[in-house]
């Protein structure tokens, strides 16, 4: 099964993206809610240096298989979305305590442990936990379930394609009911977690990114695709 997308709709100043996926067989999927732009923005463990000359569409995709870029470029219209640098002021993240107290600790601490996965990339983004919704950049709520997926997300940019916001809705079943287990809730995690960083779905099933989650970490190629993305400053691809 594949995710189904409807092209941007320009309405003003803002861009709406909407996915829908059928999860299948132990697949979790997702569905990025909606993408709002304002359009008013290596090594392991290395961050590398920014480029601060804007990037071409030539000279991004040379990148060849190792990368999904193009469906980035594809996706955003051509757009590169991705934070400013955010280490000495890391992005300001909430968690949404669960109803269930059983698994509450659990939960949080896989959804925890997918942000420090990204983190731990090399790209010069890193997260601060913080107790208050309203100080939070980023917000991760739970719901029992999804209409045909397990997870979505919504991502603000402004004009130059400087990412400022997102939430990250989690569900805790699968559509017929049964529960998600904590392996299961970080590896959708990791994927929400993804696209607030300004990645888009990948066509390989291999992917974390890709549109129905059936690995449970981070691949060499959504490495490489992140650590490209944070080489270069935001906005559009000439």
């Amino acid at each position: 099964m594949q995710c189904v997308s409807s092209r941007g709709r320009r309405a003003g100043r803002v861009m709406v993206f909407v996915f829908a996926a059928l999860a299948g067989g132990s697949a979790l999927s997702c569905a990025p809610a909606s993408f709002a732009r304002a359009r008013d923005g290596l090594s392991d463990g290395a961050i590398s240096l920014l480029v601060s000359r804007k990037p071409t569409r030539a000279h991004l995709l040379g990148s060849g298989d190792t990368t999904y870029i193009r469906q980035i470029i594809d996706d955003r219209d051509s757009v590169l979305d991705r934070w400013p640098a955010r280490i000495q002021n890391p992005i300001r993240v909430w968690i949404e305590p669960t109803v269930d107290t059983t698994t509450a600790a659990k939960f949080t601490a896989a959804v925890t442990s997918a942000f420090a996965a990204w983190e731990g990339l090399g790209i010069p983004v890193r997260f601060r936990l913080v107790e208050s919704r309203n100080e939070a950049e980023v917000r991760v709520r739970w719901v029992s379930s999804l209409v045909n997926r397990t997870g979505s997300t919504t991502w603000r940019a402004n004009h130059n394609g400087w990412l400022q916001s997102g939430d990250i809705t989690l569900a805790t079943h699968l559509g017929s009911g049964d529960p998600i287990d904590t392996r299961g809730v970080r590896a959708i995690a990791l994927h929400e977690i993804g696209h607030v960083l300004g990645l888009s779905h990948s066509d390989n099933s291999q992917d974390i990114m890709a549109p129905l989650v059936r690995v449970t970490d981070i691949s060499a190629v959504d490495r490489a695709t992140v650590r490209l993305l944070y080489t270069y400053p935001a906005g559009r691809v000439r």
